[in-house]
């Protein structure tokens, strides 16, 4: 059996952080897509309830059809309602403060790598891995999960480099 190398363990901490690096890039990135589609129907269903709420109230007073006017008024009494219900700006505030707070860890991961690592003992290295992990552990816990369409999303922004730093292409 090969004798372990005094490099070892820092190949194989920089390696996990470089894990945690990826994972906290992709869960970042598919908070911040989820907290803009929750955003928009937030907005989206707001606008509808108002809109069909006043459009009620105005067929009501211009003396139309009562049946329609008060379908409109209904149907946008039940859209807020289910705004209401939902909270969609409380799943938007969420997803927001998640994928920021991802990002914080990719950027402590990818500091921990190319400054950290190289110049710590490595039990001082062994240290400050285990503060990524369990910042890593608590956010995956915390989240909610990432829709599948807000992923597909993350996906592509960052395949297409929207993660990506000028330099690191030098």
């Amino acid at each position: 059996m090969p004798e372990p190398s005094e490099h070892e363990p820092v190949e194989q901490m920089r390696a996990e952080a470089k894990r945690i690096h990826e994972s906290a890039v992709y869960c970042s990135q598919g908070q911040l897509e989820a907290a803009k589609r929750w955003r928009a129907w937030h907005w989206s269903g707001g606008i509808l309830a108002a809109g069909l709420g006043t459009l009620g109230a105005v067929l009501t007073f211009a003396d139309c059809s009562a049946v329609l006017a008060g379908s409109l008024t209904v149907i946008g009494a039940i859209v807020a309602a289910t705004m209401t219900g939902v909270r969609p700006d409380k799943f938007a505030e969420r997803a927001q403060t998640s994928g920021n707070d991802y990002v914080s860890l990719r950027n402590d991961a990818r500091r921990f790598v190319n400054i950290d690592l190289p110049t710590s003992a490595v039990a001082d290295s062994r240290d400050l891995l285990e503060e990524l992990a369990n910042r890593a552990s608590q956010l995956d816990h915390a989240a909610d999960p990432i829709p599948k369409r807000a992923y597909e999303r993350a996906r592509k922004n960052i395949s297409s480099g929207g993660q990506d730093f000028e330099v690191d292409q030098e």
